[in-house]
Formats: structure tokens, C-alpha cells, sequence
């Protein structure tokens, strides 16, 4: 008789063959049974793909799909449509696990469980972020409460990454959550919502469970460029219906309620703006300044000093309400500036 799984620990590899030992290792150091690691190597050029397939031939807990170049997205999709654990969690090849993770987050009855991660630098810790306290939300009227406790400047990164949690994988299969292929920023932020907008009952476990290793590559990503740019417009697009989706279900929370106006228009769009300002994008177009500013006019908080003082001036020409004169101001100002 097969032994049931508790938890499918998803690992999507691309030439990951300098570290991808590390973080198994992380996890069947443990003597934990009821468990299975779904290597999903995603078209690896290097020897990524061998590492992953002897890792298998030494535990039987360790299991390898071996597909075409997707992406991180669709290597974490792959590796859902083979789960059998009653969770899944995400771990990034180049990460690892603290000790005894399973074993002490794995508990019956929730849809979501919570840790906490530190960030690495040459092994020492530069960073950490984790639940204050150890807490149970067991209906849709505390789960609101978990979002006001988490949406937080203090403790917001905890629900923006796909990683430290352990995800209900029958409520994923219920409702084909998945995550978005086409993103390639925000896509762990999109996933974690749309499965929040599911739950009902949340555990939060006050422990560091997730180590996260910066890579100097990781510090360097152009966040003006177009590329960049485009995926911001991307998200915005995917975003607006997932967060309409958690205030509906959530209609109790206060920070929900104010998460458009603070992230969506504060962060997003303000973003682009800031970019488009410096009037060296191809994207800065009257049609994709009438976009940011439609998404502004749905903000009722919206108001000259109600978001960073930088963004006073993108707000006062918003007031104006005229792309075009947008446009001309941002390329005057930016040329003056040079």
C-alpha cells in the first residue's frame, strides 16, 4: 500500500547544477516519510538535468521531470500537475530549507501555513521577516484579520513571494489556480492572492523556515526597461481582477480596502510614471498614459499629498488629466535635467 503524502515540495531547476544538491539536501536531511521533492528541471543546458536524476536514484522521496525551457512559472505548473501531497510548498533551486520545516509546519486541518525567511548574503543573514506570534484564523472574518495584520509595510513581503508556505493543493486543483506564465514579475504575488481569495482557515508559525540566498545577479535587474516596463503592465492588468477577487471575499478588511490606492496606483503605476518622467522609454505614449491615469481616476484616496512626495508632480499632471501635455512635460524636463 502506497504511503500517503503529507507535502510535495516543488523545485523548478534551471542550471542550477552548482547549488541545486544544497537545497535537496535541505530538505531529505530530514528523516521525514510522508513527503516527496518534484524536481522539475526546465530545460537545463548544463548538468542540471544529470544532478536532478541521481539525486532521484539516491531517495526514493525524490521524483524529476525533465521538460522544455518554460520559465520559472511554467517549471512550478509542471511540477503541480505530478504533486500528490495533500500541500505543496515552492523552493527556489539556489535556496534551502531550515531544519525540521516540515515536521513543524505540517498540521491537519488549515489551507494555508505561513513561515517566516531570512535573507543570505555569504551565508549571513541580511534580512529576516516572519509572523509575529503563532495564530490560528479558522473563518473568512479572521482570515480578514490575518490581511490586516500581514498587509503590512513590516511584514507585506511575507505574502508576496510563493515560498515559506505550505498551499492546500485540493483547493489549487478545486479552483485551477495556477501560476501566470506569462509574467515574469509579480507572478509569485498574483498566485499567493488568487489562493488567499480561496481559504478559510490560515495557520501562522513564528519561525524562520526559508532561507533565501541573494546572488549578486539578483541585485543587478534594470527595473527601467522596457522589458521591465511591459511586465509592469502586464501585472496591472492581471492584478486589478485578483485584488477585486479578495476584497469581495474579504469585504471586512481595511487593508484590502486600501491596497489599490497604496500598491497598485503607489507602487505600479507610480513606478511607470517615475520611469516615463526621465522620458527615455519607447513605452511613454499618450495611449499607455491614458491607461495609467484611467487606472488613477478609480482611486478615490487619490489625493496631491496622499502618496510619496515625489510623486506630488505625477499626481498634479494627472489633476490636469491631459496625456499629451504629460508627455511634453516629461521630455522638457528631462532633457533640461541632462
Amino acid at each position: 500500500m502506497d504511503m500517503k503524502i503529507n507535502i510535495s515540495v516543488i523545485i523548478p531547476v534551471y542550471n542550477a547544477g552548482g547549488t541545486i544538491e544544497r537545497a535537496v539536501n535541505s530538505i531529505t536531511i530530514h528523516e521525514y516519510e510522508p513527503l516527496e521533492v518534484i524536481l522539475v528541471d526546465d530545460g537545463s543546458t548544463d548538468n542540471s538535468g544529470n544532478i536532478c536524476d541521481y539525486l532521484a536514484s539516491q531517495d526514493d522521496r525524490v521524483k524529476v521531470v525533465h521538460k522544455e525551457n518554460g520559465g520559472v512559472s511554467s517549471a512550478r505548473n509542471a511540477g503541480l500537475d505530478v504533486a500528490s501531497g495533500e500541500y505543496v510548498m515552492f523552493l527556489d533551486a539556489d535556496d534551502a530549507l531550515r531544519f525540521d520545516t516540515l515536521q513543524m509546519m505540517y498540521r491537519r486541518g488549515f489551507d494555508m501555513i505561513l513561515g517566516g525567511f531570512a535573507k543570505l548574503q555569504e551565508m549571513s543573514v541580511v534580512e529576516s521577516y516572519k509572523p509575529s506570534a503563532e495564530m490560528e484564523y479558522r473563518d473568512v472574518n479572521e482570515v480578514a484579520n490575518f490581511l490586516d495584520r500581514t498587509i503590512t509595510r513590516k511584514h507585506s513581503y511575507l505574502l508576496n513571494s510563493a515560498c515559506f508556505k505550505l498551499f492546500r493543493l485540493s483547493i489549487i486543483r478545486d479552483n485551477g489556480i495556477r501560476f501566470d506564465e506569462e509574467l515574469r514579475y509579480g507572478e509569485d504575488k498574483m498566485f499567493v492572492f488568487t489562493f488567499l481569495s480561496h481559504v478559510n482557515k490560515i495557520l501562522t508559525v513564528p519561525d524562520i523556515v526559508y532561507d533565501y540566498m541573494l546572488q549578486p545577479d539578483s541585485l543587478s535587474s534594470d527595473l527601467t526597461s522596457d522589458n521591465h516596463l511591459s511586465q509592469l503592465f502586464l501585472l496591472l492588468e492581471r492584478y486589478r481582477p485578483v485584488l477585486d477577487g479578495l476584497k469581495s471575499r474579504f469585504p471586512s478588511s481595511i487593508r484590502l480596502a486600501e491596497l489599490y490606492h497604496v500598491d497598485f496606483i503607489g507602487r505600479y503605476v507610480c513606478r511607470i510614471l517615475t520611469v516615463f518622467a526621465r522620458g527615455k522609454s519607447s513605452l511613454m505614449t499618450e495611449s499607455n498614459i491614458s491607461t495609467l491615469y484611467s487606472y488613477m481616476s478609480e482611486d478615490n484616496r487619490l489625493g496631491l499629498f496622499s502618496l510619496r512626495p515625489g510623486q506630488i508632480v505625477n499626481i498634479l499632471l494627472y489633476k490636469i488629466g491631459k496625456p499629451s501635455f504629460t508627455m511634453a512635460f516629461y521630455r522638457f524636463t528631462s532633457m533640461m535635467s541632462r
